[in-house]
């Protein structure tokens, strides 16, 4: 299209510096996106990476190993966003996420 631009890489990060958490939860994947075409990140989230996580943490394998080795278990979801946030989400150990994410805080 005439007269417009496709941002660069430093302008779409320093728009991205600004973002909520609730913000990025809402970004969409592009249409284009061969898994997850449209989804929010969000949504992703809940409909397929926590439910792998909760099948692993909850394999026999690891139960045995937190029941008899004494281990205790924590499990976190860590998903880098863009090159400025990083969105960690914990799961508790029955495998179901807690209520909200959070950010790390960057220096």
């Amino acid at each position: 299209m005439p007269g417009k631009r496709k941002p660069n890489l430093d302008a779409k990060a320093a728009a991205l510096s600004k973002y909520t958490l609730q913000d990025i939860l809402k970004l969409k994947f592009t249409k284009d996106d061969q898994f997850r075409p449209g989804k929010t990140i969000q949504k992703w989230i809940k409909d397929t990476v926590a439910p792998q996580l909760k099948q692993y943490i909850t394999s026999e394998e690891v139960m045995k190993k937190v029941t008899d080795g004494g281990f205790s278990l924590q499990a976190h979801l860590v998903i880098v966003v863009g090159s400025r946030h990083i969105l960690i989400w914990d799961m508790d150990c029955n495998g179901d996420l807690v209520e909200e994410p959070y950010l790390a805080m960057s220096s």
